[in-house]
């Protein structure tokens, strides 16, 4: 009898403690539950998603967009109007163009340094002069640093009337580390449209020339001062794919923080049980 009362009070002791142990457990779950640490981390997941859903509607932009200028590209070149609005051009970038005139080769202008291959050099920047005296701003391309002087490459400086082939193309934008170019000194280390057109007295209008398919060409061209004109290729950036898999990757990263930081313990009499029955012992 008096065993029995003792094993029954050692039973409601042990019962109590685990209780308590439960209650401890319990409590400081809640509290990492409600912290700001978990508030935090619930976030990222919620944001990495938007942000990885929003980069797969700007992939099918982009994708779109590609499309549509790959599309443009292989048209069969059109005369190009004598008057340009922002929005003909907008419409009609990177559309092969045909356009016929003289190069005013007094008003070359040179930017640069740039590099091809890793050899520097300039990009030449020449107005061509049209039938009825307008005119715009041919990007004709890439030549060598030490063919600067145009007495050097005599070739490149045609008097004759030409007919260009080019792609119509949009101002581009100036990079912030970029100095501002001085026309009044010649000095150009941008493609700043608005500011050539005003020097040369050219419509802001920019054709690009396109690059030889032939290699032996492309070869001579340099050799001999010729510029380079830009490949028959889209030079649009397109990194949405690698944004994407970055922020999905991330959401699911930290989904599987957030859901391991919110497992709920296991009680004290549970975890007691499993540490002894993989151990081999009994309760």
């Amino acid at each position: 009898m008096v065993l029995n009362q003792e094993l029954m009070s050692s039973t409601r002791t042990y019962a109590r403690r685990l209780h308590a142990d439960d209650s401890i457990i319990e409590a400081e779950w809640k509290n990492q539950l409600y912290s700001w640490k978990t508030i935090g981390l619930c976030s990222i997941p919620l944001i990495a998603l938007g942000l990885g859903a929003w980069q797969v509607q700007r992939l099918k932009w982009k994708l779109a967009l590609l499309d549509e200028v790959n599309d443009r590209m292989h048209r069969r070149p059109i005369a190009l109007p004598m008057k340009l609005t922002p929005e003909d051009i907008s419409r009609n970038e990177y559309r092969r163009v045909l356009v016929y005139g003289v190069f005013d080769h007094d008003n070359e202008m040179l930017i640069g340094p740039r590099s091809y291959e890793a050899e520097p050099g300039f990009i030449v920047v020449t107005p061509l002069v049209r039938e009825d005296g307008s005119r715009v701003l041919v990007n004709r391309g890439w030549i060598k640093r030490e063919l600067k002087d145009p007495k050097t490459r005599p070739e490149s400086q045609t008097t004759d009337p030409v007919t260009v082939i080019a792609f119509v193309r949009k101002a581009p934008t100036k990079g912030s580390f970029t100095p501002n170019s001085d026309a009044d000194k010649g000095d150009w280390y941008s493609l700043d449209l608005e500011l050539m057109a005003e020097h040369t007295n050219s419509q802001q209008v920019l054709l690009e020339t396109i690059e030889p398919d032939s290699v032996a060409t492309t070869i001579y061209n340099i050799k001999n001062g010729i510029p380079l004109g830009v490949p028959q290729q889209v030079d649009i950036r397109n990194n949405h794919l690698q944004y994407l898999i970055t922020w999905f990757s991330l959401a699911a990263i930290t989904g599987g923080m957030l859901i391991y930081r919110l497992r709920r313990p296991q009680g004290a009499a549970s975890t007691i049980k499993r540490l002894r029955s993989q151990s081999g012992r009994l309760l």
